[in-house]
């Protein structure tokens, strides 16, 4: 007879690995748009790509977003698609 601890670790072996490991940008105060608190030293600044490089973002992701067409979308728009969905991460225009 199966225990039902390994019966247990098959049924979560058969889920994959959890596609986001750190958390997920939903689960904060304002969802996918970034806040203050959560984007420490890059809050108030106007260049994402500066630190986040393209070909990384959007490769995973916790929500049924089509990826390819959002990475489509960054690759096409640069960095004003950002923020269309995370926000204007406290930059100010004069």
């Amino acid at each position: 007879m199966v225990s039902r601890l390994a019966l247990l670790s098959l049924l979560f072996a058969a889920c994959g690995p959890d596609p986001c490991p750190d958390g997920s940008m939903l689960d904060g105060d304002a969802g996918l748009v970034v806040t203050a608190d959560e984007h420490g030293t890059g809050w108030g600044h106007a260049e994402c790509l500066g630190c986040h490089a393209a070909v990384t973002l959007h490769r995973t992701g916790c929500t049924d977003v089509d990826l390819e067409a959002v990475q489509a979308w960054v690759e096409a728009e640069g960095q004003t698609a950002c923020t269309t969905c995370h926000g204007e991460n406290g930059v100010v225009d004069p």
